[in-house]
């Protein structure tokens, strides 16, 4: 590593310390960054704030802290591991996508003992392994493209937690936790954005090719099927693919979607609830990044609709609530007056064009 790259990285890591301590001064080391540093709040938090940042971003360090200041080494070539909870998270949660929702699907048996042999042998068929492979790919891809984001911007995050549950699809999705601040509001957009973006394109091309392999069967036949749907409340995209590539269904029949098509339904709906402009969503990052403290009030307005929304489908009450307990407003990043790259709004208005087509007003009928 030559010595400008060597100044460029000490640049990064001085932005991780930054935000809780005075620099005092850095210095090249027998290829180590060294810092200086002096509290700016309580040291043992500061400290151990900084371990996290630096463990969580690959870096290898040494520290030597007295009463007044920090002095800090850090290898420059930071290697990325992956935690064992992470993986053991992810692993759990690609069980239960693919066996919860086969076993929702044979609750109708007579006992649940029945249901569950006929959950083994639904598996043993072959059932869920599309619709597991398609919506762990989505998930992953969003959350990976929240993760790039971060680590392009200097922000310091987690490894995905993947989330299992005992739901229909099998999981409650996925999140990343933050350890640094946003610099400003161009990186809170690339960050909120390119997660969604990435996501909804792989939902998308699941979605099309789910779409080329499914029906249009009689309402009984279709309702024994387990994925019926029908285009109402339905989101204008869903609106537009669906006639398009599997043709009218004449009255008294529906719509019987693949698991490929069901996982890309998933991941446009997951999408569309991760870009509500409301607190900590990835839709509030953007709207912050793009409209600033005024967020709020989009935050507001869509708090109100999804309550109104609750009368058709009282899922969006549940959803209202969470957002409510999240917080409506976003905080600021350290420098909300730094202007927003003419790239960061264009991946913004992407994400927000991507919420009108993807949101899907009455999901569960």
């Amino acid at each position: 590593m030559d010595n400008a790259t060597l100044e460029r990285k000490a640049e990064e890591l001085t932005n991780l310390a930054a935000d809780l301590f005075i620099v005092d001064a850095y210095y090249l080391h027998q290829r180590q960054v060294v810092f200086s540093l002096r509290y700016r709040f309580d040291p043992n938090k500061s400290v151990q704030l900084l371990k996290d940042r630096l463990q969580l971003a690959g870096y290898k360090f040494t520290l030597n802290q007295t009463d007044d200041s920090l002095l800090v080494s850090v290898n420059p070539e930071r290697k990325l591991v992956i935690p064992k909870l992470n993986l053991l998270l992810f692993f759990l949660t690609l069980a239960s996508v693919y066996f919860v929702p086969v076993f929702y699907f044979n609750l109708n048996a007579p006992t649940l003992s029945a249901a569950f042999r006929a959950t083994l042998d639904d598996l043993g068929r072959g059932r869920g392994l599309m619709f597991t492979a398609a919506l762990i790919s989505i998930l992953l891809v969003h959350e990976m493209g929240h993760f790039w984001a971060s680590r392009r911007r200097g922000i310091v995050t987690s490894w995905p937690y993947f989330i299992p549950a005992p739901n229909f699809i099998g999981t409650f999705g996925a999140v990343i936790r933050s350890k640094s601040p946003f610099w400003n509001r161009r990186d809170l957009i690339e960050v909120g954005a390119t997660g969604p973006i990435a996501g909804w394109v792989v939902a998308l091309g699941w979605l099309i090719y789910g779409l080329n392999h499914s029906l249009v069967l009689a309402g009984e036949l279709a309702t024994f099927s387990g994925m019926a749907f029908t285009l109402n409340g339905e989101s204008l995209l869903t609106q537009a693919l669906v006639p398009m590539l599997i043709g009218p269904a004449p009255p008294g029949t529906f719509y019987v979607f693949s698991e490929a098509a069901f996982a890309g339904w998933v991941g446009l709906l997951v999408t569309a609830l991760n870009m509500l402009p409301i607190g900590q969503l990835d839709g509030g990052h953007v709207i912050y990044g793009l409209a600033g403290r005024r967020q709020h009030l989009f935050g507001w307005l869509a708090l109100g609709v999804l309550i109104v929304l609750g009368f058709q489908s009282p899922t969006w009450w549940v959803f209202a609530a969470l957002g409510f307990a999240m917080g409506i407003g976003h905080p600021p990043t350290l420098n909300d007056r730094a202007p927003v790259s003419g790239r960061a709004q264009l991946l913004g208005w992407i994400a927000l064009v991507i919420l009108l087509l993807s949101f899907t007003p009455v999901p569960f009928q």
